[in-house]
């Protein structure tokens, strides 16, 4: 179904996904199985059943184009002159080929667009969305090439690509960073990544702890949350001040 979207949620009024007040759409399936994923509705690129609260439902609804972007509209009021529209995951860059429709139509009226993306993406995806998307928000996360195929499932070398790529079109504009102890925030992944923040040193990061707020939709699905140790606030911080000795803009946020 490569002209249908898979949607599992269309968040409004948000205010952390881009500029100004968004609206975000989740899409279902993501490229990468990270063990601290808090979205897990959202890994699977097929629908799934879920009992929450004694409800039971379908993780994952297919719409049209046109019938996104009737939805969307919608909200454009709310939006003001600084919002927009965020598409986020999941992977959403995965589903670039049925989305392109619906960004060339909210280009064509000038809305201001956004991604979300941890970009373990082919390169053809990225091409289609550099064509259209006016700002990307990039997770960095494990950045050592055995380690990211042992653990998120990813290949370094394609991300480091994309990362590149995308960096030279002047609309990479933040890098986040979920933050925990066994996996992103190791010592030796913080030199990794310190190393890599350098490289593109004008590009804000933002720093946060990974969190439990996924723990219902896990027992919706009836499947198993990893947990974390935690990362604690002045840990955060104290990688913050590393972080800003060495040029690179970064701060700490709570999601």
């Amino acid at each position: 179904m490569k002209n249908k979207l898979w949607i599992t949620h269309i968040q409004r009024m948000c205010f952390h996904d881009g500029p100004g007040i968004r609206t975000t759409v989740f899409l279902k399936g993501c490229s990468l199985r990270c063990p601290w994923c808090s979205n897990p509705e959202n890994i699977s690129f097929l629908p799934e059943a879920y009992e929450k609260d004694g409800i039971r439902g379908i993780y994952g609804k297919a719409c049209s184009a046109e019938e996104l972007v009737k939805t969307l509209m919608k909200d454009r009021i709310f939006w003001g002159g600084g919002g927009g529209v965020t598409f986020s995951g999941g992977e959403a860059l995965m589903q670039a080929e049925a989305l392109e429709a619906v960004w060339k139509w909210l280009k064509d009226r000038r809305v201001h667009m956004a991604v979300e993306t941890a970009l373990f993406v082919p390169g053809k995806y990225l091409e289609t969305a550099l064509s259209y998307i006016d700002y990307f928000i990039v997770d960095a996360k494990v950045l050592h090439a055995a380690r990211c195929r042992e653990v998120p499932g990813g290949d370094l070398s394609l991300y480091e690509k994309n990362v590149e790529t995308l960096y030279q079109t002047d609309r990479l504009k933040l890098f986040r960073v979920p933050c925990c102890p066994e996996y992103t925030f190791t010592e030796e992944n913080k030199k990794d990544l310190l190393t890599f923040f350098k490289k593109y040193g004008d590009v804000p990061v933002q720093l946060f702890a990974i969190h439990e707020l996924g723990e219902k939709k896990y027992e919706s699905l009836k499947r198993p949350m990893w947990r974390s140790a935690g990362v604690d606030e002045a840990q955060l911080y104290e990688y913050r001040e590393c972080l800003i000795q060495q040029g690179i803009q970064a701060e700490v946020i709570r999601i």
